[in-house]
C-alpha cells in the first residue's frame, strides 16, 4: 500500500491535523534541532527533505512487498 504525505497521519484526528508529511517532518526536525550550530531555517528544510524521502522510500517498499 503506498504512503501519501498528505493523508492525515492519524486516522481519529483529520479536521486541523497533521498530515503524514508533516509529521515525518516534526519527527526528524526534533532530531536535527539537538544539532546547535544548525541554522533554524537549515534545520526546518532538512527536516523537509527527509521526510519526503522516507515516504519516497515506504513507496518503493510497498511496490516490491506482496499485498
Amino acid at each position: 500500500m503506498k504512503t501519501n504525505g498528505n493523508d492525515f497521519a492519524f486516522a481519529s484526528i483529520r479536521e486541523n491535523g497533521l498530515t503524514k508529511r508533516e509529521y515525518f517532518a516534526a519527527m526528524a526536525m526534533q532530531a536535527l534541532a539537538v544539532n546547535i550550530d544548525r541554522g533554524i531555517r537549515d534545520t526546518a528544510f532538512w527536516a523537509i527533505k527527509y521526510a519526503d524521502m522516507l515516504i519516497e522510500e515506504l513507496n518503493k517498499n510497498a511496490e516490491d512487498s506482496p499485498r
